[in-house]
């Protein structure tokens, strides 16, 4: 059970969650899924440290509690989640996403547009350059017989 609270003023727009414990690869992409209606995210995790909680940790915030699971979710992502409310528990199951689906993921799924439409248009102009490629191959090999 992770307790959730919201994400500081400067973190609302980032495509990163912070949260407690380690075992993950520093910044990696994680999938966080809430097991209450099994909708996920990907996203860059980023640990929770002292530095983080010494910011974090003032008034009027919650306090985090460095012994107890936290994730520190900015609004996209709650909602994306299910519309999951700040200083509650939930169930969220956290899982490793560094390869290249949990990439695509994150940046398709990033709070900024700018980053989300950059990716599409990156997928539409390798599709495009895949179908030129392949009709000027064919265009080449009708060209010779």
């Amino acid at each position: 059970m992770y307790k959730v609270l919201a994400a500081m003023h400067a973190d609302m727009n980032e495509g990163w969650v912070w949260l407690t414990g380690s075992g993950f690869v520093p910044r990696s992409i994680i999938k966080i899924t809430n097991k209450a209606n099994n909708k996920s995210v990907f996203c860059e995790r980023l640990e929770i440290d002292d530095n983080f909680m010494k910011e974090y940790n003032q008034r009027p915030r919650v306090h985090i509690d460095p012994n107890e699971e936290t994730a520190v979710i900015n609004a996209w992502y709650r909602k994306r989640l299910g519309g999951i409310a700040t200083k509650t528990s939930y169930d969220l199951q956290i899982d490793e996403a560094n390869g290249w689906w949990g990439k695509f993921r994150a940046n398709t799924g990033h709070p900024q547009v700018v980053v989300r439409l950059a990716t599409w248009l990156a997928v539409i102009s390798v599709a495009l350059g895949v179908i030129g490629v392949g009709l000027g191959a064919l265009s080449i090999c009708l060209a010779f017989k």
